[in-house]
């Protein structure tokens, strides 16, 4: 009681300000910033401009200005008033969220002097943070519960524990933070494209050898999730897909044996588990772990479309077309498509694009409504949806270059045709390693070159062809270097299809 009655007076010796959070009031001016979150959820308004005039504002006026600032301040508010009891939380990001709403309300305790009811329920806090594994809420609970409580003499007997306490969890969590130095250090020249995948097997070595006596000493998850994922970067770089799978394995078994199931963890090692058997050919097992991964997901996060799209590559590359268009149609008219990520998004346009020129191929068996669908396909259009894509000179851009190429083709439309050809031939020149990471891609731009450099005469063009495909078997793909966005469908089943192509023009 006492500690109750310490907050009642914290909050009238300085007044409860208005909570400004949203409402879903039925009349009256609080309704508009309910009625606001509502349509930018449901995507009712294409711009601002749209919002303001459904508002009765100006576009540019300082009173639409002032409305925006408001709902984005309400909506922040709103932030500390999440529903963590919904079915979409699992244990552990609720206890994420929930601690880190809770450290901020009892911080504000101690800044009030309310000490007492600080105290209590920073010991709440700290032990939920401590089963959870949450370190960093664990860390800076103990630094201030002993600097709050060390001058005071009812609290000096758990200063000791405090102290006790803190050793241990800032030595874990340092050791966190070197993980994360390291991670960050593998990842980032990734990311950056500096380097070929060879070139990071030695620095990733380096990092293992740091890390392994911190993994071996501190069994807390962030610590063993970045350092198991730096291990698996060892074999996915040496492309040892059944070593990686091993590995990927193991992890998602470790967390899955945690008491509280870190289910971000357990699916981020799932996922290179399911891009190990796609690299592997085990295509069905990478579909069926992809959708066993779904069910324990919120549909429609990005996270949730991230599986989606791994099992579409996999019904890509095992030659399951069908499947493939049933999952992009699906994706792309989901509710929920436009929350993902722009690249997520553009993905699935590349995987439609191809799909379509699969139709007019007779690669891929449609009904006559959806046949009709895929002939009205653009490529003008198709490429104005694909700003990013079309861009990305680093890599993904490739697959939007060859589809171009490919329906120019099959239209025989040969001169222009034969100008994205010699395009090709410069973009390859000057963006691709010809001997390494783009080996693959390089082999097949050169046996679409083949086709004019040889007067589109079949016999000619498959004699040279083959020292090409030859070269194209000795290199193997790496799904962490776009390789499977790059190829869709596999590069030999795309130049059977152009061969195809050409025998029928003749």
């Amino acid at each position: 009681m006492d500690t109750l009655h310490e907050i009642v007076q914290l909050l009238d010796r300085y007044k409860v300000r208005q909570i400004e959070v949203l409402t879903n009031a039925q009349e009256g001016k609080e309704s508009r910033y309910f009625e606001c979150y509502a349509g930018m959820r449901d995507n009712r308004w294409g711009s601002d401009e749209e919002m303001a005039e459904h508002f009765g504002f100006e576009p540019d006026s300082k009173a639409f200005t002032r409305f925006r600032n408001e709902v984005k301040k309400r909506l922040q508010n709103s932030l500390l008033f999440i529903d963590t009891s919904l079915p979409e939380f699992n244990d552990y990001n609720r206890a994420s969220i929930t601690l880190t709403q809770q450290w901020a309300i009892a911080k504000v305790l101690m800044h009030r002097g309310a000490r007492k009811a600080f105290v209590e329920m920073a010991e709440q806090i700290l032990k939920v943070a401590i089963y959870f594994e949450f370190l960093d809420i664990a860390v800076d609970v103990l630094q201030s519960l002993i600097t709050s409580t060390m001058p005071f003499p009812q609290f000096n007997k758990d200063v000791p524990r405090y102290m006790k306490m803190f050793n241990e969890y800032k030595g874990a969590y340092d050791a966190e933070m070197e993980s994360w130095k390291a991670l960050l250090q593998v990842v980032w020249p990734m990311v950056t494209k500096k380097g070929t995948v060879a070139d990071f097997i030695e620095p990733v070595r380096e990092q293992i050898e740091k890390l392994k006596p911190l993994a071996d000493q501190y069994d807390f998850t962030y610590m063993q999730s970045r350092y198991r994922t730096i291990e698996l970067y060892e074999d996915i770089f040496a492309n040892n897909w059944d070593a990686a799978l091993i590995k990927a394995r193991a992890s998602k078994q470790y967390f899955l044996q945690k008491p509280f199931k870190p289910t971000h963890h357990i699916l981020t090692f799932a996922q290179q588990e399911a891009a190990c058997l796609v690299m592997l050919n085990r295509f069905e097992e990478a579909r069926t772990l992809c959708r066993e991964s779904m069910s324990l997901l919120t549909e429609g996060i990005s996270k949730w479309f991230k599986f989606w799209e791994m099992e579409t590559v996999a019904a890509f590359q095992a030659g399951l077309y069908e499947d493939a268009w049933q999952s992009v149609k699906k994706a792309i008219k989901h509710p929920r498509f436009e929350t993902i990520s722009a690249m997520d998004q553009e993905s699935w346009r590349v995987f439609y694009g191809y799909l379509c020129l699969m139709a007019r191929l007779q690669k891929l068996a449609l009904s006559p409504r959806e046949k009709g669908e895929t002939e009205k396909f653009r490529l003008t259009s198709w490429l104005n949806d694909l700003p990013l894509y079309s861009q990305d000179k680093r890599g993904a851009n490739i697959p939007v270059l060859i589809l171009q190429t490919l329906f120019l083709l099959t239209e025989k439309r040969y001169d222009e045709f034969e100008n994205r050809t010699e395009a090709l031939r410069k973009y390859r020149q000057r963006n691709l390693d010809s001997e390494s990471e783009h080996l693959r891609t390089n082999c097949f731009i050169r046996l679409l070159e083949s086709i004019p450099k040889n007067g589109y005469q079949l016999k000619r063009i498959t004699q040279e062809a083959e020292k090409w495909l030859e070269k194209m078997h000795m290199s193997t793909t790496n799904i962490l270097d776009y390789s499977y966005e790059l190829e869709i469908v596999p590069y030999e089943r795309q130049w059977e299809w152009t061969i195809d192509v050409l025998k029928d023009a003749k």
